[in-house]
């Protein structure tokens, strides 16, 4: 009996002790701190995510243009140390903008650091052996301004036509002067004013700073003179209502065209020399009109210039000579001629 307790009493201890860590186990697994904490440790932690932002390449001199992506890169940054009011995201916006103060290598390029860059700093720096260019406004329309296809930073000459005066002198006949008691024989002149045209490139490789082209109009607004809006520069071709070229000889122009209207100035980068010979072409009423080079021409093309007497001995023109006059006689002018009648057709 008393084994037989004993053994009875071990069973009841093991199912007791089995009993109490089934409940453990059961209630460890509705306890939701314990779950929490389970989850929080198999997590993983979550990421920042990345921003692109302006930052200079190279140190950035105060007053300097940022003019090409060269001097600035795209650097990836934690989206929580970016502020939109302040940083730059893409390379446009620093592209073309003057620096106000100077940027070091490697140092983020914010909004604060840059400005507009006025005209002053858009003239470009100065050659070997030749002085700074200056800015100077020049007025031209379809005709003179290459069709409006000329961009800021091309390259362009200026080719001037000037109108020449000279006075002809033609012998006309000779008269019998009496001087002192002596018959002189006097020669007669016509003297007679003719105009004669020259043309020259007096400019080359002129770069265009800006463009400053005027309001479009709405297609049905009605045009108003402008009192203030200064005149017409003498220097452009004269245009119909339509922007077509105007023949002088027939008085008007064909209007069936889609030439651009209107007249726009160019800046034009050129020293003084070059802005004294535009000055006097505008002085005298001459024509100039621009020629735009190509991407990346920069040859200076010396040349002779255009006259009817260099046409003849340099270039070869052909010089036509006067015709004897046909001299109609009385009998030819009065006398009317018989009708002709044709010759019959041969038959083979």
């Amino acid at each position: 009996m008393r084994r037989g307790g004993v053994l009875i009493l071990l069973i009841g201890l093991i199912i007791l002790v089995a009993a109490g860590m089934g409940l453990f186990i059961f209630m460890q697994g509705q306890n939701p701190l314990s779950t929490a904490s389970t989850s929080a440790e198999t997590a993983l932690p979550t990421e920042v995510p990345l921003v692109g932002v302006v930052r200079a390449r190279i140190d950035i001199e105060a007053n300097t243009i940022i003019s090409d992506t060269s001097q600035i890169e795209i650097v990836q940054i934690p989206q929580n140390e970016f502020d939109e009011n302040k940083d730059l995201t893409s390379l446009s916006d620093a592209q073309g903008k003057l620096a106000i103060r100077k940027i070091l290598a490697e140092q983020p390029i914010q909004k604060a650091d840059l400005t507009e860059p006025g005209l002053s700093q858009q003239i470009p720096t100065a050659e070997a052996s030749r002085s700074r260019d200056k800015a100077y406004p020049f007025i031209v329309n379809s005709l003179s301004g290459v069709a409006d296809q000329i961009k800021p930073g091309d390259f362009v000459d200026v080719v001037a036509t000037f109108s020449l005066l000279r006075r002809y002198s033609y012998p006309t006949g000779q008269t019998v002067e009496d001087i002192g008691g002596v018959q002189v024989p006097v020669l007669e002149r016509e003297i007679t004013d003719l105009d004669f045209n020259a043309t020259k490139t007096i400019v080359q490789r002129a770069q265009v700073i800006k463009i400053i082209r005027p309001q479009v109009a709405a297609p049905d607004a009605t045009p108003e003179p402008n009192p203030a809006a200064p005149p017409q520069s003498s220097s452009l071709p004269q245009v119909d209502a339509s922007g077509q070229p105007i023949d002088s000889a027939q008085g008007g122009g064909d209007t069936t065209g889609s030439i651009t209207q209107g007249a726009w100035t160019l800046i034009l980068a050129v020293n003084n020399q070059e802005i004294e010979l535009m000055e006097f072409a505008l002085s005298t009423n001459s024509r100039m009109v621009l020629v735009l080079r190509g991407a990346g021409d920069s040859t200076y093309e010396p040349t002779i210039g255009a006259t009817f007497d260099l046409l003849v001995s340099e270039i070869g023109m052909p010089l036509p000579q006067n015709l004897p006059p046909n001299v109609i006689s009385p009998d030819q002018a009065f006398t009317p001629e018989p009708t002709r009648t044709p010759a019959p057709t041969r038959v083979p």
